[in-house]
């Protein structure tokens, strides 16, 4: 478990030392080894380890291996020389030629070494058609995120093969428990280093990040009504955002960080307002009897998609930031909620209830159109969240009976539970942008 402030972040900021290695020769051209599997074929053999971090020989690579099998772009090459028995200590004695008898283009090489308590990790990524670096890293930190170093690398790897940024350093928030009692949990993406961050005693629910991941905004039930808060990472402590008379919830924050989206019933129905991060300046944007809620800003700040009423069944609907403008955008039948807006900017991500389909999660162009569904499972799939990279939807569902959070991958339409969290009962999920080095 990590420790219950999460100040940390920012302590492997300034503890990794990223001392990058030039790259050997010119860029290489990647190659493909089948017509019907475009993905990169890649080796990640356990590290070269001395004898007091051994833990971390198989440990990281597996981390690492398991990032890029996620990702979809990578295929994950098992089958290794007969002849290697594992890396030395000396990456300039890999034999290349052997790898070439196996289906292996890339080639990670990582070796492990402990001083004075912290980890420290060099990495080189290999073209093995070519015996040739790609490039390198010396990284070091705290043992307790030797984790987040082999994420880092695996963004790395990422970014210098396919031009796309990972997501490996990120990580969702989510609710968890009992009946009756629910906390606030953060963990890597993966669903491994889970820490509560919340121990109310009480409900607490909906957690959303802020747009660096610093802050978590959630409704809780801790001060028996169902109010707003807003949890700080750094200092470990939860102040009130909005604790007005009847309904507060759906917290969204807005892409600058400086104020948030919320829906309150103090005026009679539920209408979507807007508040600084303190709770002040006030300002409501939607006036109609309907019952307007859940509300998820563009990336560029321009729009709010939000759900209404007010055409009879909850659809989703655009606005402008200041309320005007309202246009429904969803026509897909049935009734639909939970829209969040992809990073990118493209798409709407929701959930539909249609009779006879159960609540299913859906896929719409930001404009509304086509739509098309993602799911396709007993139980209620619900709260849909975007991935850094808008590649990944991760969301919650009770199709094995209790509540879980499953992730999707859009390219391939591969669903994945997230196991390290599934005893939790985990549900509500919000995934957060990638952590700052």
């Amino acid at each position: 478990m990590r420790p219950h402030f999460i100040a940390l972040p920012i302590a492997v900021v300034l503890c990794l030392c990223g001392v990058a290695e030039e790259a050997q020769g010119q860029a290489v051209q990647l190659r493909a080894t089948q017509q019907m599997d475009a993905r990169i074929p890649i080796a990640v053999p356990p590290l070269s380890a001395s004898a007091d971090s051994l833990h971390y020989s198989r440990l990281l690579a597996d981390v690492m291996a398991n990032d890029l099998d996620y990702t979809g772009l990578f295929r994950i090459i098992k089958d290794f020389p007969a002849q290697f028995r594992g890396f030395s200590d000396d990456p300039m004695s890999i034999a290349f030629e052997q790898w070439r008898t196996t289906e292996t283009e890339n080639l990670v090489y990582a070796s492990a070494n402990l001083a004075n308590d912290e980890l420290v990790i060099r990495y080189r990524l290999f073209d093995v058609l070519a015996s040739q670096q790609i490039f390198g890293k010396r990284l070091r930190t705290k043992q307790t995120w030797s984790r987040l170093l082999a994420h880092q690398f695996s963004d790395d790897i990422m970014r210098h093969l396919t031009g796309v940024p990972g997501i490996s350093t990120s990580e969702i928030c989510f609710s968890a428990g009992e009946v009756g009692k629910k906390e606030i949990f953060i963990s890597d993406y993966d669903g491994a280093m889970v820490t509560q961050v919340t121990h109310h005693g009480s409900v607490s629910i909906k957690p959303k990040f802020s747009p660096d991941g610093m802050k978590i905004a959630y409704l809780s039930y801790k001060d028996r009504f169902p109010f707003l808060y807003i949890y700080d990472r750094r200092t470990g402590v939860s102040t009130p955002l909005s604790k007005n008379v009847g309904i507060n919830h759906a917290p969204t924050w807005a892409p600058n960080g400086q104020s948030l989206a919320l829906c309150l019933s103090k005026d009679g129905n539920t209408e979507i307002y807007t508040k600084k991060t303190d709770g002040s300046g006030e300002r409501r944007l939607t006036k109609n009897r309907a019952s307007d809620t859940s509300p998820t800003f563009s990336p560029d700040g321009r729009q709010i998609a939000f759900v209404s009423d007010r055409g009879g069944t909850p659809q989703i609907y655009t606005m402008a930031p200041n309320g005007q403008n309202a246009k429904r955008i969803s026509y897909q039948g049935g009734r639909a909620y939970d829209p969040s807006w992809s990073p990118d900017g493209n798409w709407i991500t929701y959930s539909v209830d249609r009779s006879g389909d159960g609540i299913e999660i859906y896929l719409m162009n930001a404009d509304g159109s086509n739509p098309r569904r993602l799911t396709d499972s007993p139980g209620i799939n619900d709260s849909p969240t975007w991935s850094p990279d808008s590649r990944h939807i991760a969301f919650g569902s009770t199709r094995t009976g209790t509540p879980r959070i499953y992730t999707v991958t859009l390219e391939n339409g591969v669903v994945r539970t997230i196991p390290g969290v599934a005893h939790l009962l985990a549900e509500g999920p919000n995934w957060g942008p990638r952590r700052k080095f």
